[in-house]
């Protein structure tokens, strides 16, 4: 069937090319006043040429009767001045129509500059930057990675934080200088959009990127999303590396693997897992990693094996740097390990792993001294203890924190488990936790009860107590909310009993202040350590491998050993913890003293980290060396 054609008159066509012309925005608008000002003044030219009404009744120009057009539409003012009844009558009417033009340009000029402080206020401008550290999404980690990475900023000049979000740009600015008032030498940019869409991701600029991190912000559908759009939007032969936070393992993996080297993946669960089962069997060892992993104090770096070095053993590169401390060897084909054997040999294209207080201070910059394995010592593994621990909590997180002291306890032992009288938790309880050495006691009942936990804490004693937040069955408030009551019931019912190892898992950095520690046994495993290791894979990618052999179970070991397995009691230097260490194959980093808790340069109760080698220290009964014991 042929269509019937309908016939447009003139004035639908115009009307419609005006309605185009107007759509098209404010230069659309302007250039169509340009052209009728424009043929208005030649029409008015035209006709005082033709008429011959020119000033004071003289005929005047064409060019002459524009300009006398032109200014009179410029300055209202101009024609009172004018000779003639017809020449001011006509620029009059002039006047008029270039105060009603001069008034639709000015609105227009003005509604744009509206528009344009709109968009600016909403943060939807291009983000012109290079180098800097993009953040996509929010959530409770946001001002601690910030403040991270503020601190690794210090020492440079003109560094840019751009922060892409979907949150109104004025409050998450004002919530953000709030909590961190001195940005010192860096940059804050903060732009409003949804991170899993690519015209918002272009915003934030990634392609010029030094790093992306991808918050997590209680979805991992979410991150993947926007860890695959924000990896379309960079270069592939770009250094830049993107940091996602996961919370299911499995999908960290999945995603890992189909992006490649670009990206790094933090599974948050398993670290907060894997930190707190170790710290609950070590009092201290948490400030440790707190102060590993933060920019304020000791940090991991890495240095080039300078031709010095080449050719000599992990043993002897130990004492190779005197404001550093050797943990490690990155090899030439880039794998990593974290207290290789003693005799391993450093080649071309190697790299020393070690703690300093700054990459700049990190130098091998003493002499090589020879050194050999003596066959006087063996290793001897550190008889493992029977021990009785108390998890307060279900999570999911209880069996990975239950396996974790699985691999470090005697035959015999006992893990006493706390959780909400619930089918699906009991059930997930039998199913999810198998374990060789320790027994599973299970409790159950209500753990903001206090006569629930007294009635657990009668089947101690313990040597060591865990709570676990209860995210899967409670909003992180009310989890956090619960939790800090349970560790109130836990304090006041173990008061006047031998000294405990507690500690507490909270999901909100902001509630760890809240908790007020009582004394050093305690320790506040939260998201803000996740957040410490996010900002520090965004400096240095290349520690990835390094801080994944730490969490790792089967990993490297960081661990307080008693010192007089390795010095006799008295006065030592660190340099000759180090040495006795080696001879171990293990790598002291430091060392805990009763007798030095609260001096400068300590942390915890008496808890140093990187001392220098000459530093002379007095070790006994009680104290303990830190060191970092590969797996065997």
């Amino acid at each position: 069937m042929t269509p019937v054609s309908r016939p447009f008159s003139l004035r639908q066509r115009l009307r419609y090319r005006f309605d185009n012309s107007l759509s098209r925005g404010i230069w659309g608008i302007l250039a169509l006043l340009g052209v009728l000002a424009v043929a208005f003044f030649l029409v008015v030219a035209l006709f005082i040429q033709l008429s011959g009404i020119g000033p004071g009744g003289e005929p005047t120009t064409f060019p002459e009767a524009v300009w006398y057009a032109l200014t009179r539409s410029l300055d209202p003012g101009t024609f009172s001045g004018d000779e003639g009844p017809g020449f001011r009558l006509i620029m009059l009417f002039v006047t008029l129509v270039g105060i009603l033009l001069a008034a639709a340009i000015i609105g227009l000029v003005s509604a744009a500059i509206d528009r344009r402080l709109e968009t600016l206020r909403r943060g939807r401008s291009l983000v012109v930057e290079e180098d800097h550290t993009l953040i996509l999404g929010t959530s409770d980690k946001l001002i601690p990675v910030i403040s991270e990475l503020i601190e690794a900023n210090a020492s440079e000049r003109d560094r840019a934080i751009v922060v892409l979000a979907p949150a109104d740009i004025v409050e998450l600015s004002d919530d953000i200088r709030g909590a961190v008032p001195d940005l010192k030498t860096t940059r804050l940019v903060i732009r409003s959009g949804n991170p899993t869409r690519l015209p918002d991701l272009r915003q934030g600029n990634p392609g010029t990127a030094k790093s992306v991190i991808v918050l997590n912000g209680g979805s991992d559908a979410q991150v993947v999303k926007a860890t695959l759009g924000v990896l379309r939007c960079i270069p592939e032969d770009a250094p830049t590396r993107v940091i996602a936070e996961l919370q299911d393992p499995g999908i960290s993996d999945a995603l890992a693997s189909a992006a490649g080297s670009r990206l790094l993946t933090v599974t948050s669960s398993q670290v907060v897992g894997l930190i707190g089962a170790q710290v609950a069997r070590a009092p201290g060892l948490g400030a440790i990693y707190q102060d590993l992993l933060d920019f304020d104090g000791d940090e991991l770096y890495m240095t080039a094996v300078t031709p010095a070095w080449q050719g000599r053993s992990f043993g002897e590169a130990l004492l190779a740097s005197s404001r550093g401390t050797i943990v490690g060897i990155r090899f030439a084909d880039g794998r990593t390990a974290l207290a290789p054997d003693a005799t391993t040999v450093l080649g071309p294209g190697d790299a020393l792993i070690g703690i300093c207080e700054d990459d700049s201070a990190f130098a091998l910059d003493t002499a090589p001294a020879p050194w050999q394995r003596s066959d006087e010592r063996s290793w001897e593994p550190e008889p493992k203890a029977r021990e009785r621990t108390l998890i307060v909590g279900w999570s999911p997180l209880a069996p990975l924190v239950a396996r974790e002291l699985d691999v470090h306890v005697a035959a015999d032992s006992e893990i006493h488990l706390l959780a909400n009288e619930r089918d699906d938790v009991v059930e997930a309880i039998r199913t999810a936790i198998a374990l060789d050495n320790q027994q599973l006691v299970v409790h159950l009942g209500d753990p903001i009860q206090r006569s629930v936990v007294e009635q657990a804490l009668e089947a101690g004693p313990f040597n060591h107590i865990i709570l676990l937040s209860e995210a899967d069955l409670h909003d992180a408030e009310e989890a956090d909310a619960r939790t800090m009551l349970a560790l109130l019931h836990v304090h006041a019912l173990s008061q006047g009993t031998a000294p405990v190892n507690i500690v507490a898992e909270l999901l909100d950095p902001h509630d760890v202040e809240l908790t007020g520690a009582a004394d050093n046994q305690d320790f506040i495993v939260s998201q803000r350590l996740v957040a410490l290791l996010l900002a520090q894979l965004s400096e240095n990618p290349e520690l990835e491998p390094v801080f994944a052999d730490i969490f790792d179970a089967g990993g490297a070991t960081l661990w307080l050993q008693p010192a007089v397995r390795y010095v006799a009691p008295g006065e030592v230097t660190f340099g000759d913890v180090i040495a006795a260490g080696r001879a171990w194959d293990v790598v002291p980093i430091g060392y805990r003293s009763a007798s030095r808790a609260g001096r400068p340069g300590t942390i915890g109760n008496g808890i140093r980290i990187n001392p220098p080698k000459d530093e002379v220290i007095t070790l006994g009964e009680g104290d303990a060396v830190i060191v970092i014991e590969r797996a065997r």
